[in-house]
């Protein structure tokens, strides 16, 4: 029988759930999704609300991420003194691509989106800080997925996951996604087409820390319709180099 969630359980549920898309719910909404009793779920949002956590939009009365959340979301974001040298190199190569460029962590069996930087493109491909990726589509996280080690804890997480359908590539079968971050680890950088968004092309290579397991993923994702054809070669390039760069800081 599952553990009985204790009012601190069943707050720390609600926030998890604005973490997720679409980012913002009704009091029903959450009671019905988390099975939390509809009086219980008003409480505790009115409790947080009280203290800043989440606010109430006015436009259609569900509630979303406040100011004193994102303030501790921005302090997890800047923990690390060396977080404005990896913007820095973030921002270099996506002048130098001409694309958007992100880098994402590893933290906890989550991959994390830390930073993006946006160019000017005909569509927009890029995710807001805090996104959680899959691990079977996109190049985040199917980047940070192939180094994860031990490979027999990662066979128990692929088969224990939903790998559900986000565009027409995307893996949902386990034994083939296996069978692609193998692919990944032998040739360096993970490629995704069409597999995260409809037109989208991304790749990412992997960041290391200073014992060799893997820290983070820096990607470029760029529109299909726009690329010449030596593109991922190209941006391949681009990426180890920045990902080289960014495992100096990596404390």
């Amino acid at each position: 029988m599952a553990a009985k969630l204790t009012a601190v359980g069943k707050a720390i549920k609600i926030l998890q759930a604005f973490a997720e898309e679409p980012y913002n719910y009704s009091a029903a909404e959450l009671s019905k999704e988390l099975k939390i009793n509809r009086t219980t779920v008003h409480r505790i949002l009115s409790e947080l609300e009280e203290e800043g956590f989440i606010i109430q939009r006015n436009i259609d009365k569900k509630y979303t991420i406040g100011p004193n959340l994102f303030h501790i979301g921005a302090k997890y974001l800047y923990r690390s003194s060396n977080f404005e040298e990896i913007k820095t190199i973030i921002e270099k190569l996506a002048l130098e691509t001409k694309q958007n460029v992100g880098f994402t962590i590893l933290e906890k069996n989550k991959i994390i989106n830390l930073y993006e930087s946006e160019v000017s493109m005909p569509a927009k491909i890029t995710y807001a800080q805090g996104t959680y990726f899959p691990i079977n589509a996109g190049a985040y996280g199917k980047t940070i997925m192939a180094f994860y080690k031990p490979l027999d804890e990662l066979e128990k997480i692929v088969r224990n996951t939903k790998l559900e359908k986000r565009a027409k590539n995307t893996i949902t079968d386990p034994d083939e996604l296996l069978k692609e971050y193998k692919k990944i680890r032998h040739q360096g950088y993970a490629v995704s087409d069409e597999e995260n968004m409809p037109g989208a092309l991304g790749v990412g290579v992997p960041v290391f820390d200073k014992e060799g397991n893997i820290y983070g993923c820096v990607a470029v994702a760029a529109v299909k319709a726009t690329l010449e054809d030596d593109a991922v070669n190209k941006f391949v390039k681009s990426m180890k180099k920045g990902a080289k760069e960014i495992s100096k800081y990596i404390l």
